[in-house]
């Protein structure tokens, strides 16, 4: 019996206002936890597991995030982005991620 390999769709488009200073220049799942961005922990978590597929949700500031994480080969996952232009809420952010996501998928919130 086959079974349909699942994505994991992180959100990390969001500004993070409430943090500033610390999200000036940079989106809050980058803010550093314990030396590294907190994004990093996330991926790290995904990575444990068999899932081999990411979608970032990205919008503010998300170069820092594309250039961090790149294609995702570091974590030997896939990584690709998609872009939530105008942050309206998770659903809105979730929903950016469906041209590129066929089939079971998981949605995790990149900053916690």
């Amino acid at each position: 019996m086959a079974t349909d390999s699942v994505t994991a769709v992180i959100l990390a488009a969001g500004e993070g206002r409430r943090l500033a200073p610390l999200t000036n220049r940079r989106p809050k799942p980058m803010v550093p936890v314990a030396n590294r961005p907190l994004l990093e922990h996330v991926v790290e978590a995904v990575t444990a597991t068999d899932i081999d597929r990411i979608v970032l949700v990205v919008g503010y500031e998300q170069e820092r995030i594309r250039n961090h994480f790149g294609d995702g080969d570091d974590w030997g996952v896939t990584i690709e982005y998609v872009e939530q232009r105008t942050q309206l809420g998770t659903g809105h952010a979730v929903l950016q991620a469906e041209p590129v996501v066929d089939g079971p998928f998981v949605v995790l919130n990149g900053d916690r």
